[in-house]
């Protein structure tokens, strides 16, 4: 009887051994499966795309007072966007007959908002008159136009008023003093006589008008038609779009540069005393 039990003990203990050999096997077995498959499937995944470089962007300032053609002029000279294209772009087309609201050929100029924006040589002519009609919308967004509509003028005559005003005033508390001229004329049917129309029905802003100048057939020569010319001459900022929309109540009806060096102007209620103005402002030029 003894003789048998260590027989059977020999046995269990010899199977023991056994299955945790076969455990161990299975244990190392499977942990070289799954670091094989993790290597695998590193080898076979992609590796993540690297970070898009951004663009370096440049400052370019639009300042008050351009033209369509100035504008593009100055991306020739310091971008990489076709000033041609701005051109083409911002031309008579339906987009201008809908933001001014009328239905003859209307181009965006008045629209084109003055700012600082951000270019990088991947911006295109699109992207960049997108924003300045945004920026347009944004500035002029709490601007009150109630005195203008009580006046009979809509959105764009103040936009209108105001690419004048820009084009006429150096001095800013002088913008709501102007803008009230100008209403003054309107009202009275008279011609509003703005040098700065007829610089822009020639194309060029000169310092002096000739006889010639003066006297050219176009719509936008408000030295020979009475009215608002039928759009923009400029675009101005936000100080001379409100001066047109609210101007000062003054009773003035001329006005002339002092020429004096300050940037202001004379103001006159009558032919007489405007008379003596330009005699003064001819002087200081003289001098």
């Amino acid at each position: 009887m003894s003789g048998g039990r260590p027989g059977r003990a020999s046995r269990g203990q010899g199977g023991g051994r056994t299955a945790l050999w076969i455990l161990l096997i299975l244990v190392m077995a499977v942990a070289v499966g799954l670091a094989l498959a993790r290597e695998a499937t590193k080898d076979d995944t992609p590796s993540a795309a690297p970070a898009a470089e951004t663009a370096p962007a440049q400052k370019l300032l639009i300042r008050e007072g351009l033209r369509r053609e100035d504008i593009a002029r100055l991306l020739d000279r310091e971008t990489a966007i076709p000033g041609e294209r701005y051109l083409a772009l911002t031309a008579a087309g339906q987009r201008g007959r809908r933001l001014a609201g009328t239905s003859r050929p209307t181009s965006l100029e008045g629209f084109l908002f003055p700012a600082t924006y951000d270019i990088t040589d991947r911006t295109t002519a699109g992207e960049l008159v997108d924003e300045q009609l945004a920026a347009y919308d944004a500035n002029t967004s709490q601007v009150n136009y109630a005195y203008a509509k009580s006046k009979n003028l809509t959105k764009y005559d103040v936009l209108i008023l105001a690419s004048m005003i820009e084009r006429e005033v150096a001095v800013a508390r002088e913008r709501p003093i102007v803008a009230g001229v100008m209403y003054n004329r309107l009202k009275a049917g008279m011609r509003l006589d703005i040098d700065a129309t007829v610089q822009y029905a020639l194309g060029q802003w000169k310092p002096e008008l000739t006889a010639s100048d003066l006297a050219i057939d176009s719509p936008y020569n408000t030295r020979r038609f009475a009215g608002l010319p039928p759009g923009p001459i400029s675009n101005p900022g936000l100080d001379s779009i409100r001066a047109a929309a609210r101007p000062a109540k003054v009773p003035y009806l001329y006005y002339v540069a002092r020429n004096d060096g300050s940037g202001r102007h004379f103001f006159a209620t009558t032919p007489e005393e405007f008379d003596r103005d330009v005699a003064q402002s001819e002087a200081n030029a003289g001098g």
